[in-house]
Order: structure tokens, then sequence, then C-alpha cells
């Protein structure tokens, strides 16, 4: 024992007598073995990272031995660490190449460096930093991962929040707060002059500047063309005002004064059409308490008509009044006619292009002298562009900003008229014959002109040279489309995914879903708890159910109704749900766009995602989603879900039923004859409505099977 305690301590003297500065060490560059001292200042928050500090710099460490090497190194502690120097996607990491020496514990951390969003960088990597009057532009809302954007004073930056941090699903302060976190890049630009990022901790590392603070997003209602309302709550009584103008100047004031909780104001006497910038805030003593500055719109006149359609068959026998339209091989020539439309402006946002009549209505519509742009993504062919008059502008996303690719597939038509103002959405790439004809897609077409100057302004951040995550939240996101209510989200910079997220909670009894990927398990998740709600019925077709994040058995396995596409003809390459459709006590949605359910839609690449509270459109695509799901249902598929050593008794029955199973009994979803959903229970008996057969889906822990009861 005496040996090894010796040896312990010349391993010791040996590995700090070496051991250099962290800022020598960052100075050696990318391969070289390095041997630092410093104060450990984060811990699992920030996953199995580690970050520490000497006074002279700091220094991310990484290990890639699954911790092993780092285990036991928290907040406070003192180490000291040996390992090779890497760069990862721009931060310089240390990959330990033996187990960290812990000095002591609870040390005092670095004090963070008091510093503006623009003076994060390269000099200030892997320390603890400090921004003042940060207003994160996305207040109200709930931190998801991903990023999230702020500015203070003018100058604008980025946090980013893990999948399990501490602050994941917390509300994001809507007033000015003190924002303390580590400095940190993640980029795929060389050279890695970008991607620079504040990583907070805890809670703790957001402070704010007042006793009295926004508790609530602040939430828009009542839209009509000249006015709309503002609500929000605070932690205290205080007055309901605010700053508004059509430009951020916010030249304009409405004091309501009070002395409230629960705050309203309606912004009135404004123009249809248009966006207001407003800044709300609460006034208690000398406390104010300010929102973030939102961008919120009027209703337009237009006529909001709403024109989907599909390129596959449809089932038209659970339409509601309204069938779904399948144009099979004219979804190019209905393109086409939507552009011969437009006499004044064109804008085009389409990531791959192939189609030749296309290119013709493009070439028609510039030739009768209509303003024509065109964005397209530079790591697919898009061969379509080469046809086009060499005079069209193309914007390209290149060079590469992030990781992520420029995915929509959007147009917009005379978006500064109100009747011929329409912007097309939907999955469908212009590839020729694949997206248009061969796989299953959507495209759906309204004419707002509201709508479309929120796609234009989209347009024109992309075509200034942003993408993927250099873009901004600067959009409206709530419309009122001829008394429709409609949202609209931009990825990566509108967190997306948390909007997805409500609408599958929002659901009360069904919900369907056609995706070509879906790999976020947050998603996964919730849906696996509306399928385990009372009274709800989920059903969902996935095309991409083997690779690797796929949510396909996770879902399955909980028992959800999803079915796989993989290896059949022709892909489904849908990205929409349906909530609620045909119940209209409810509030019946359609999401669809471009934005795949995936990590790289989320935090990366250029998407749009349109949300339709609307019956009949929900409707619409229903009957498309019931012929996709009733074609994978073949009676072979059928025949493999019953299980004989499930027993169902008596039956008929005269009320009562009983389950016998040596299987353990997850589950039971009792339907009506009609296929709705009555009710889900684990009991093996239970009572039934008498003179009615009932369906019997009973879950066990080895799959499960499917029954029929007659009750007397």
């Amino acid at each position: 024992m005496k040996k090894i305690t010796i040896l312990i301590i010349i391993t010791l003297i040996l590995q700090t007598g070496y051991s250099q500065n962290i800022l020598t060490a960052r100075q050696q560059g990318i391969g070289a073995n390095v041997t630092v001292t410093g104060i450990v200042t984060n811990g699992d928050e920030l996953g199995p990272i580690r970050y520490i500090e000497d006074g002279t710099a700091g220094l991310a460490l990484y290990d890639l031995t699954t911790n092993l090497l780092l285990s036991g190194c928290v907040r406070g502690d003192s180490i000291t660490v040996s390992g090779t120097l890497v760069d990862y996607n721009g931060l310089l990491e240390l990959n330990p190449t033996s187990a960290a020496f812990i000095h002591s514990n609870n040390n005092v951390l670095p004090t963070p460096q008091n510093l503006t969003p623009n003076q994060i960088g390269e000099a200030t990597e892997s320390e603890l930093v400090q921004i003042d009057n940060v207003i994160f532009n996305s207040g109200g809302s709930l931190f998801t991962v991903g990023t999230h954007d702020f500015t203070a004073n003018t100058e604008s930056g980025k946090i980013y929040i893990r999948n399990g941090h501490p602050l994941e699903n917390s509300l994001i302060p809507s007033g000015p707060v003190t924002l303390i976190g580590i400095s940190s890049q993640y980029t795929f630009f060389v050279p890695a002059n970008d991607g620079y990022q504040i990583l907070p901790r805890d809670s703790a590392d957001i402070i704010n500047s007042g006793n009295l603070i926004l508790t609530s997003a602040v939430t828009q209602s009542n839209i009509t063309t000249n006015s709309f309302d503002l609500s929000w709550t605070t932690s205290d009584s205080a007055s309901t005002e605010c700053n508004y103008a059509t430009t951020q100047a916010l030249t304009s004031n409405i004091n309501n004064s009070g002395n409230v909780v629960t705050h309203t104001l309606s912004l009135t006497g404004l123009q249809p059409a248009t966006f207001y910038y407003v800044q709300c805030y609460s006034v208690n003593g000398n406390d104010t308490a300010f929102s973030s500055i939102g961008i919120y719109s009027t209703a337009s006149n237009s006529s909001g008509k709403i024109r989907p359609y599909f390129n596959h068959s449809v089932d038209n026998s659970v339409s509601t009044g309204v069938n779904a339209q399948n144009i099979t091989t004219y979804f190019n020539d209905t393109i086409k006619a939507y552009m011969d439309l437009a006499q004044s402006t064109l804008d085009i946002c389409v990531y791959n292009a192939s189609d030749a009549l296309i290119a013709s209505a493009i070439n028609d519509a510039y030739n009768r002298g209509v303003q024509v742009r065109y964005i397209a993504d530079d790591d697919v062919v898009n061969s379509m562009l080469n046809s086009l008059d060499p005079n069209i502008p193309i914007v390209y996303r290149t060079p590469t900003p992030t990781a992520g690719i420029m995915h929509n597939k959007f147009l917009v038509i005379d978006v500064n008229s109100v009747n011929n103002s329409w912007i097309m959405t939907g999955s469908t790439n212009w590839t020729n014959p694949s997206n248009l004809f061969n796989d299953y897609n959507n495209l759906i077409f309204v004419q707002d002109q509201a709508l479309a100057k929120a796609y234009t302004m989209e347009f024109e951040e992309m075509w200034s040279g942003f993408f993927g995550s250099n873009k901004s939240d600067n959009t409206p996101h709530d419309f009122n489309v001829n008394g429709k209510h409609m949202e609209l989200y931009f990825s990566p910079s509108d967190q997306t995914t948390s909007k997805i997220h409500e609408v599958i909670n929002s659901v009360d009894y069904t919900l369907e879903f056609a995706l070509l990927e879906f790999t976020r398990d947050d998603l996964g998740d919730a849906i696996i708890d509306v399928h385990n709600s009372f009274g709800t019925n989920v059903r969902g077709i996935m095309e991409s159910t083997n690779s690797q994040y796929s949510e396909f058995l996770n879902m399955t396995s909980a028992g959800v109704n999803v079915k796989s596409h993989s290896g059949i003809p022709n892909t489904i390459h849908h990205k929409y749900a349906i909530a609620d459709a045909d119940i209209t006590a409810s509030d019946p949605i359609l999401l669809t766009g471009s934005h795949n359910w995936s990590n790289n839609a989320e935090n990366n690449s250029d998407e749009n995602t349109l949300i339709i509270h609307d019956h009949t459109t929900a409707n619409i695509y229903l009957q498309e989603f019931t012929k996709r799901f009733d074609e994978l249902a073949t009676t072979s598929e059928i025949n493999n879900l019953v299980d004989v050593e499930v027993k169902v008794f008596p039956n008929p029955s005269l009320g009562t039923v009983n389950i016998d199973s040596e299987l353990e009994i997850k589950k039971i979803n009792i339907y009506l004859q009609d296929g709705k959903l009555l009710r889900t229970l684990k009991s093996k008996s239970f009572d039934l409505e008498r003179s009615a057969i009932y369906y019997l889906k009973i879950f066990t822990d080895s799959g499960y099977a499917l029954k029929t009861i007659v009750v007397q």
C-alpha cells in the first residue's frame, strides 16, 4: 500500500510539473499532446463534455472513452489532465489520454468576463462569460433543444440548449436578463469563424433584472383587418402598456395604466395585411417588466381560398363535404397554372427541380415582365435551372454556413396584390418524375396577402445570404385568413419542433401523420403519450423506419398504430399531421410543409411549416391519409395480428366481458362498430353497453390481438 501511495504522489508531481497554462497549451495547435490544470466550470448539465479555466484561458475536455477518464469531475473541481488537442466543428477540445487527477473540490469558479455578444469569439472560447441586458427573441415561449437567438444593446447572439438540459421546456424570459454561460463554438464553416454560442448551465445562469417579470408569453388574438389584441401576465400587479410601429423604432404608445396581473390591450386603427413591431411592458412603481419586441400581422382583405392537391389516389368516402383532389400527373401543370397568374412578382424557393414544363412557366413569367427570383440548394443537381433565362437571378445556399440544406418548397405570387397574392407550400420537390409524379406528395395553395408577405420576408432574409442558423426569428406567426387561424414557422430559427409538439398535445380524439423522416425522441414520446390518453386514436405512416434513429420501433413497441412504408414502391415524401380532423367541437388542425421531424430540420436546414386550424382542410388531408393507411392494411397483416392465446368470453355476452391470457395485458382499446375509439383500460373484466358490437384491440407483451365481441 505504501508503494502505491508513493507512486500516486510521484505521478501527481510529474503531471503538475509538466502542466502548462491553458493559453500556452491552446497555442500548441491541433494534434499536440499537452497537460493542463484548471477549475471545472460545468457538470453533467452539458453532457459528457467538461470545460476548465485557469486564469489564462479555457479549454473543452471531451472523453472518447465514454467519460471514464473524466469520471467524477464536477463543477468546482481543480484537476490536471493530459491529452491530445483536436478540432470538433470549430471548438478546440482536449481528448484525455489518461484519467484526470482531482486535486480538490468546491473551489471558487472563475469570475465570468462581462462582454457584449460581438466580443464572443475565439479569444473567449471555453471561458465563463456574462452578457447584460439580454432579450431573447422568443421570450415567453419555452426553451427547446437547439439554438435560441437573443439581442443585447443591438448586438445579436445565440445560446444552445441540449437534450435533457435543466432549462429544457422552461419559460424563456420576456424581458432583459443577465446571461451567464460558457463561450463555445459549433460550425461546419472552414475556416471556423462563426457558430459562436453561449452555453448556460442551469436557471441560475439567467438572472432577471428586477422583481417584476413577465410570467407568460405575449399572445395575439382577435385579429382583424385593422386591429388585434395582445395579452400577457406578470408576477405582480402592474400597468398594461406597449410601444409599437411598423418599424422597430416603436414610435407609438398605448398606456392603459391599471394595476392587474393579467393584461390585455387592443391595437386599433391599423392597416390590413400589415406587420407591426410591438414591445409590451408593465410598470409597478420603479420596476418595469419588458417583453421582447414581437412582430404581429393584421388580417388581409384577400379571399383566403385554400386549395390542397395530391398526386395519388384519395378516399372520398370519408369526405365531409369537400372532396380531396387527386390530380396525378398534373402536379407540374398545376404549379404552372398558378405561376401563369403572376402579374408583377414571382419568388421561388425550392430545394430541387428538373421539370421542363415548370421551367417554361418561369420563363414565360419573366418574358411578360414579372420580377422573378429563385433560391435553390447547391448540394443537389437542380438541372431545371439550366433551362431558365440567364437573366433570372438565382441565389444558392452556398457557401454553406452550417450543416443542413435549403429544403423549402414554396413560392409567392404577387405579394403586393390583395386579390392575386398566392403562396404555395407542401412536401413536393419539382423533380420529374420522382417527386412530382411517383412519390406520394402534397401541394397546398393559399390566397392571402398577409401570409404572402410573411413568406416574402423569409425569402428576403435568405436572398440576402442568411441561411440556416444565421437566420433569426423575425416573421409573424399568427394569421387570420378569412376567419381561419393559421400559424407559420420557419426553421431553424423559430423552434418549429415545439410547435409540432403543441399540435400533438392539442389532440382530444384523433391524430394521423404521414412522414418521410421521424427521428425526434421528444415528438415520438409525445405521440406515445397521446396514444396512452383515454379516448384517443393515433395512426401513422412512416417511410424511413429502418434508419438508426427512427422512432418507428419506439412507437410500435408502445402499441401505437404506425405502419411502415419502407420497401414499397414510391416514397411517402409527406410531412403532414392531422389533429381531430372531423371533431368540429375540438380544434381540427392540418400541419404541413417541408419540415421532416428530425434534428437536422429543427437545427440546421431551411424549412417552412404551415399550421391550419380548419375542419375542411384537415378532412381533405384525412382523405389522402385514409387511402394510404388502408393500402398498407393487407389481409395477411391483419391475420398476423391475431394472437390465439388471448381469449375473450363469453361471446356473445350479456354485458360483462372477460379476457384470459398467459401473456401480460398492457392495454385494451375498445372501438365502436364504426371504428371510433370508445375507451382504453387495463382490466381483464369490464362491462359494455348491451345490444352492440365492439372491436377489441388487446395489447400484450408479445404483440396485440384483434377480437370482435357481441353484447346482447
